[in-house]
């Protein structure tokens, strides 16, 4: 019998202790989930056994299949807690997680590993990496029905990382329009295209490019998102914050099940209000604020803004609130909390600027009602210490010598 791969024993003794053997699940359309070992995949079929040891191969036409779930997606190990670091922000940690299921020896784990960590480098801003990653799948595995979107992906990222082998991959992806791909490569090819448009400042052909990336939110939604995403960053880049935060809350939606990308969706829409709509921004970044997703440097961004805006709400306040005991309540309220995410975001384990930005704005706060009344006590003191000092010494001064008589 041969062996398995070191990385499917891995996975066979976590199931193991559990008392079943780690399968994949194929879904079929009409007789829905069957544990299957998946072998190798097409746009066309999936061909698989009826266990991980060498034996008769099967097929099934792809149109019969719903969905597909491989066995490491079913257990703990590198693929879950890859998705775990991903949705705490740690993108690189989780890049790394989901190249060490790369590394092992079936098509399923070298595609989707690759994939996802691409995804996750292309998070931390590392375009570079990224397309290293997207580009093991497209030239390893042309048949696999992911590697369409992995080819879109390496032109994002090549187009992001503004390296003229993007313009390479969309003339292929307008090839594969004249296959069976048909519109699906085209609008991929026109995604590229608009960031190549947007890195040239060609506002005409960046809006033709976008009206021809009409990807299909309900049969194409990572892609869809993944545009989507895009086009709202930039604009929101370009000062069009309202305009953006549009298409963030458009989005936020279908995210729930997304955490990394719900937190950047729910940033942008903070940072897209910032300068139309301060409560509406408010109410945005204390979310992000409040949830348990996102990176450190998204959490101090969102911490910042969130206080500088509260801090600017209580300095627009009328003069005459403080005489308003409910009016002077909430400003007080309302200076506490802007302290509070001030000094998060000042003591931030990131190095984003929004850090060093916080602890400028932070001595710009009036002091803390108990910081001030103890330093008003402590001027008091010295006050009245000076006072009693300057008595002492008037008091203990010698008389003023009479002056000396004149001379005849």
């Amino acid at each position: 019998m041969r062996l398995l791969p070191i990385c499917c024993l891995f996975t066979l003794v976590a199931i193991a202790a559990a008392g079943e053997v780690a399968m994949d699940q194929i879904t079929l359309k009409d007789k829905g989930p069957a544990n299957r070992w998946i072998v190798a995949e097409t746009i066309d079929e999936v061909r698989w056994r009826i266990s991980p040891d060498p034996g008769q191969e099967n097929k099934t036409p792809r149109r019969d299949i719903k969905a597909v779930l491989y066995a490491f997606e079913r257990v703990s190990g590198a693929y879950s807690q890859g998705m775990e670091a991903r949705e705490r922000g740690k993108f690189a940690e989780s890049a790394e997680l989901f190249g060490q299921l790369a590394a092992g020896e079936r098509e399923a784990e070298q595609v989707v590993g690759a994939i996802e960590a691409g995804a996750s480098w292309e998070l931390d801003g590392k375009h570079a990496l990224a397309a290293a990653e997207f580009a093991k799948v497209v030239d390893k595995f042309p048949a696999h029905p992911r590697t369409l979107d992995a080819r879109y992906r390496l032109g994002m990222s090549l187009a992001m990382a503004k390296d003229a082998k993007a313009e390479e991959v969309a003339k292929k992806l307008e090839e594969d329009s004249k296959s069976k791909l048909g519109q699906q490569a085209s609008v991929r090819a026109a995604a590229i295209r608009a960031v190549l448009a947007l890195n040239k400042n060609d506002a005409a052909e960046l809006r033709r490019m976008v009206s021809k990336a009409s990807f299909s939110a309900e049969n194409e939604r990572d892609a869809w998102l993944h545009f989507n995403l895009f086009i709202a960053d930039a604009q929101r880049a370009a000062g069009q914050g309202k305009e953006a935060s549009a298409i963030y809350e458009r989005m936020l939606p279908a995210l729930v099940s997304d955490p990394a990308a719900s937190a950047r969706v729910r940033l942008g829409i903070g940072l897209g209000k910032v300068d139309t709509d301060r409560q509406g921004a408010i109410v945005a970044l204390l979310s992000l604020d409040a949830l348990p997703n996102g990176s450190p440097e998204q959490k101090c961004e969102a911490r910042y803004h969130a206080g500088r805006l509260m801090w600017a709400e209580v300095q627009a306040m009328p003069k005459d609130a403080a005489a308003d005991e409910r009016k002077a309540a909430f400003a007080a309220e309302s200076l506490a909390a802007a302290r509070l995410l001030l000094q998060a975001a000042a003591e931030s384990t990131s190095e984003h600027p929004a850090k060093a930005l916080a602890a400028e704005v932070l001595k710009t706060l009036p002091l803390e009602p108990a910081e001030q009344a103890k330093l008003d006590a402590e001027n008091k003191a010295k006050a009245e210490a000076a006072a009693k000092d300057a008595e002492k010494a008037k008091g203990a001064a010698p008389a003023p010598k009479a002056p000396a008589p004149k001379a005849p």
